[in-house]
């Protein structure tokens, strides 16, 4: 169940990964809504390695 769980959360990092790295080319520097899309990456990407270490630490169980 832990597996199936991070392997979402995995999904889910991805997309929003994705979605704001995209945006920033986008958006213009010390906007609003450039800080909310950079807060939103490190969401992503602290989600991704959450993500992560609960798979290997799964696989290693097993």
């Amino acid at each position: 169940m832990l597996a199936f769980v991070a392997r979402m959360g995995l999904y889910m990092a991805i997309f929003l990964i994705t979605v704001p790295a995209v945006m920033l080319l986008f958006l213009q520097p010390r906007t609003a809504e450039f800080v909310i899309t950079v807060l939103t990456l490190g969401m992503g990407l602290f989600l991704a390695l959450i993500s992560t270490f609960a798979l290997i630490r799964e696989r290693k169980r097993l």
